[in-house]
């Protein structure tokens, strides 16, 4: 094998890693301000835990539901609220599900035995 095929095939890892980082730090810079950052935020999720725990795929989903919302009055209630409620169930979010699924992972990383 030649030096330039081997350094091809070295390299290949460090740009996919490249790639994934920075991939998740668009992510970072659309979710932090979104309706979705903000869900995050006061439900007690760490924004680098999420992006970094859960499948792409998932995230943009979640991203999709928040941009094509239907309950926008109930949801900015829910987050300007200063009184909120971050173990409260949200029968008008679409994304209750997955950020409760999160939340419990998160949480199951800080269980002391």
């Amino acid at each position: 094998m030649d030096n330039s095929r081997f350094s091809v095939l070295l390299l290949a890892p460090i740009r996919q890693l490249f790639s994934k980082c920075c991939f998740r730090t668009e992510l970072r810079k659309s979710i932090t301000p979104s309706r979705l950052g903000k869900m995050l935020t006061i439900k007690g999720i760490d924004l680098q835990y999420y992006l970094y725990s859960q499948p792409p795929a998932d995230i943009v989903t979640q991203m999709h539901n928040c941009e094509h919302c239907h309950s926008l009055e109930q949801c900015d209630c829910y987050l300007e609220n200063e009184k909120t409620d971050s173990e409260a169930e949200l029968p008008f979010c679409r994304n209750n599900d997955p950020i409760r699924k999160v939340k419990q992972q998160q949480e199951s990383l800080y269980v002391k035995n």
